[in-house]
């Protein structure tokens, strides 16, 4: 089979519909094109073709998941699951992970770390609740393990957290102030004997009842 004709697609002008014959065949990016150095006249056999369009598929695949970490880090399953959204093949997106993980860009160890010491210090959640989230994400449980032994004091994350609201309730009377942090706290997952500890709370006072807040997915 010859290479009769190479275009520009209408839709996408960095991708090129390759003709053999006098008959459209497969599109592929400009880049792949130049990597494989294709050319009018060239005689391509049915192997070759297998070949090119499973590396321009790769590309594509490694291309689009970078784009995703452009945006923020994830995990392995969640770079997997946007790429069968985008219907790569299962060869494909698993030839991607494998090349961004020996380009350290995707690493569940280092999310799993990095992901905890934001969400305990920075967004005020428990480590119970982390550990539910990573989980959601499908970090294994060895990483989150290991990810929360490093995580920081909950008791200063639930401090910090009672500090930041102190405002909102200053105009509140004493109990009202006290139940409304308590049920801030017991939200995000903070155990009751930080709750108690960090609101000087007795064992024997009465406090309010409420369901933990459920993980929210991360934005992007």
């Amino acid at each position: 089979m010859r290479i009769t004709r190479l275009s520009r697609q209408r839709r996408n002008n960095r991708r090129l519909s390759v003709y053999l014959d006098g008959q459209y065949s497969f599109s592929l990016s400009e880049k792949s094109a130049a990597d494989f150095g294709l050319a009018l006249g060239q005689e391509l056999s049915q192997d070759d073709i297998d070949r090119i369009t499973k590396g321009d598929e790769l590309r594509r695949a490694k291309e689009y998941a970078v784009l995703l970490l452009s945006y923020r880090a994830r995990t392995v399953k969640e770079i997997r699951e946007r790429l069968a959204k985008k219907d790569f093949s299962e060869e494909a997106i698993e030839a991607a992970l494998r090349r961004l993980a020996e380009l350290k860009l995707v690493d569940d160890t280092k999310f799993a770390r990095d992901y905890t010491e934001s969400r305990i210090r920075a967004a005020g959640r428990s480590r119970r609740l982390v550990k539910v989230e990573l989980a959601r994400l499908g970090v294994a449980k060895p990483e989150i393990d290991a990810a929360l032994k490093e995580a920081p004091d909950e008791a200063v994350a639930a401090r910090e957290l009672v500090a930041k609201y102190a405002k909102r309730y200053a105009r509140l009377d004493e109990k009202t102030r006290r139940q409304r942090l308590y049920a801030l706290l017991a939200r995000r997952g903070f155990a009751y004997d930080t709750i108690r500890k960090v609101l000087g709370v007795e064992a024997d006072q009465e406090v309010p009842e409420t369901e933990v807040e459920p993980p929210r997915p991360p934005r992007g």
